[in-house]
């Protein structure tokens, strides 16, 4: 018995110096930790890492892009020299999704000082997306490689165009990551492509303005002039781009008049902006990389600026947009926000001339119902765009027994009195204009819960709109502007306007100067990821209605949103409304479908399923409305799309100690090597072997 506990204790002795061998040569090279999560929610510098999330698992549509967030996290000291590269994804079949259809960005932090609400949070942020190599000019850009500070994340995006003409199937491939002194660390990535194609225009139609003449002012290439330099038009024209591949409608271009176009008698000279600018509209232009071939615009604002009553001048927009097959999308951006008297008069005066140059001409103004029809111009208006809290308004203001704005006559859902085609819009108001929603001058919470693309708040934020949209039978969404901040200050520093961060801009100069290469181009941020995706979370929706499904997407719209201002934080209910969704259209067939459809409807264990409550604050993670923890739904057999597992290969690969623990771990312990236990971990090396402990247990 002696001898068997001897040859115990020196098996179990020898395992220890061989695990304690492997451990310490290992960590000059295993100073880094790599892991994953999904694209809805933020990463800030000192999220705790998720180690069991070791392995991407998307799922989409043809024509589709989906996203994820690989995470590099120098946790024994600074790292430097970090790169990533993604190669081709490849099926069983031999079909194959090239590598030139993935994206790989840098996560930029942009340092927020003072919240937008109390749901947000001082400090760094992920927004800005610089590209390794930009999809505009095919430029290899500076943000690899890259150096990470220590106990720092540095996130990096990387999304995946999947091509209108991919096979459905289950396609794999990996993400590998490098950096100086440290082993390379291969990420498993598998993506399902479901057998249906979303459309490249969308069909929720969208107004987004980026104010032309702070494009060449953010990007340091003097004053806008007119007519425009070639390198200003060209420059307006690629954010017109940006707009499209994310699915959006920049509406606020350059007057064709003021393209070097003559205007005599009303008679305008298209040339200049119809080369510039028809093949957008028309969407025979193609897009950076080929992308969502065929997307066009789903609007066209009239330049009248300052030629709101001349009717020859208005008559001519109108002929040339009939001409072009343009006119159902035109409209007369007539007023914005009418709140004095004499506002409503110049609507009466726009909107009447408007009419006289052409009855089918549309008005639109950004007002609520009520106020049209108080102020008398209801009748005039063709096109409604309430701000999303006016359709249904909380029933109480900023104070206690306070008056609610937009007043008593907007609480509660307002759609029904609304025409049968309605936009709307979010803007301060959602966050508190100038003030902290939820802070000294709101403390009712009036400025909480609604939409907002701000910086400093969850990622859902800037994704629910558009299941919002689909629940009251919303036909466009409208933005202010997407630049603003590049005509106030670096927007690269900062970015609070109106009482938010970010509100107005969700665009970041590409200047050289900032991200390499030699041409300028749009930098997107992940908030206008995260609007992306949800305009193609509306395509789902949309495509259900149109396969007589409408009940059924009702109900997993349902599942994540109450009304405007409850709704779900939990971005793993929305995936897994989404799969649900998908496995629906599926069954209505439309090709070869050799990947298993997912189960379409709820099951008793599903989160949000009758009886969830949309408006339920999940756990903590990065701010007062924290993202989740990556767990998959409680419903095993439809796990939430996009949900980031373990590998299902051991960690041992990529650092051999765990191995040596695992062949040992059995074996006793004698008291003295217990003791060497304890005084290493309570050395500088303690966490780190703690950590790596765990990893190893986690695997095991």
């Amino acid at each position: 018995m002696r001898e068997r506990k001897s040859i115990f204790a020196t098996r179990a002795g020898t395992a220890l110096i061989l695990f304690l061998v492997s451990l310490w040569s290992a960590q000059a090279a295993d100073a880094m930790t790599v892991w994953t999560d999904h694209a809805t929610v933020k990463i800030r510098p000192k999220t705790a890492p998720k180690i069991d999330q070791i392995s991407a698992n998307l799922k989409g549509a043809r024509n589709e892009f989906e996203s994820f967030q690989l995470i590099v996290t120098a946790d024994s000291g600074a790292l430097s020299g970090v790169d990533v590269n993604v190669g081709d994804l490849r099926d069983d079949h031999g079909n194959v999704i090239a590598a030139s259809n993935i994206m790989i960005y840098k996560e930029g932090y942009i340092n927020v000082t003072t919240v937008s609400t109390i749901q947000g949070a001082t400090g760094e942020w992920p927004d800005a997306l610089i590209p390794k190599k930009d999809a505009y000019a095919g430029e290899v850009r500076n943000a690899f490689p890259t150096a990470v500070g220590a106990g720092r994340n540095q996130p990096i995006w990387i999304e995946i165009y999947i091509p209108p003409t991919a096979s459905a199937g289950v396609y794999t491939g990996a993400a590998t990551v490098t950096a100086t002194g440290q082993n390379p660390v291969a990420v498993p990535i598998q993506l399902t492509v479901w057998d249906f194609t979303l459309p490249s225009t969308s069909t929720l139609k969208s107004a987004h303005s980026v104010d032309y003449h702070l494009v060449p002012v953010g990007h340091g290439l003097g004053a806008y002039t007119s007519p425009p330099s070639a390198a200003h038009l060209k420059l307006v024209k690629l954010y017109a781009k940006a707009n499209l591949l994310h699915r959006l409608t920049t509406d606020y271009l350059p007057a064709p008049h003021q393209m070097g176009g003559t205007l005599s008698n009303g008679v305008t000279n298209w040339g200049s902006f119809d080369t510039a600018f028809a093949g957008l509209i028309n969407g025979t232009e193609a897009l950076p990389g080929g992308r969502l071939p065929g997307a066009k615009f789903t609007s066209y604002r009239m330049s009248v600026y300052a030629h709101e009553t001349d009717l020859p001048f208005m008559r001519d927009i109108a002929a040339h947009a009939k001409a072009k097959g343009w006119f159902d999308r035109l409209f007369q951006y007539t007023l914005d926000e009418p709140s004095t008297s004499a506002h409503w008069t110049t609507i009466k005066t726009r909107a009447n001339a408007l009419h006289q140059a052409d009855p089918a001409l549309r008005s639109l103004v950004t007002t609520s119902i009520q106020n049209a029809t108080t102020n008398g111009v209801a009748t005039l208006i063709d096109l409604f765009v309430p701000t999303i809290r006016f359709m249904d308004n909380k029933p109480y203001g900023r104070e206690p027994g306070g008056e609610v704005p937009g007043g008593a006559g907007t609480i509660g859902n307002q759609r029904s009195k609304y025409p049968a085609e309605t936009w709307w819009y979010q803007a301060c108001g959602s966050h508190g204009c100038g003030m902290v929603g939820g802070g000294q001058y709101d403390p009712e919470g009036y400025h909480l819960d609604w939409p907002a693309y701000m910086i400093d708040l969850p990622a859902m934020f800037s994704r629910i709109m558009e299941w919002q949209s689909f629940k009251y039978n919303i036909q466009g969404e409208l933005y202010y502007d997407m630049v603003y901040a590049f005509g106030q200050r670096d927007p690269w520093v900062g970015q609070y306007d109106f009482g938010g961060n970010g509100d107005g801009t969700l665009y970041y100069p590409g200047k050289p100067s900032k991200i390499g290469g030699t041409t300028h181009i749009p930098i997107e941020s992940i908030r206008l990821k995260l609007l992306r995706e949800g305009m193609e979370d509306y395509e789902y929706l949309n495509l259900l209605k149109s396969l007589g499904e409408e009940a059924y997407a009702n109900q997993q719209v349902a599942r994540v949103v109450t009304n405007t201002y409850t709704w779900t934080k939990d971005p793993l209910l929305l995936y897994n409304a989404r799969e649900k969704m998908a496995g629906q259209i599926l069954l209505h067939g439309g090709g070869v479908n050799p990947v298993p459809a997912p189960s379409p409807g709820p099951t008793p264990d599903d989160p949000g399923s009758d009886g969830a409550d949309p408006g339920a604050t999940p756990g903590s993670d990065s701010g007062s409305i924290p993202e989740p923890a990556l767990t998959p739904p409680s419903d095993s057999s439809d796990p939430a799309t996009v949900a980031l597992q373990g590998a299902s290969s051991p960690s041992g690969a990529r650092w051999g100690g765990c191995s040596v623990l695992q062949a040992n771990a059995a074996a006793a312990m004698h008291p003295m090597e217990a003791v060497a236990y304890l005084l290493l971990f309570f050395s500088p090396f303690g966490p780190v072997i703690w950590r790596k402990i765990r990893s190893c247990l986690r695997v095991f």
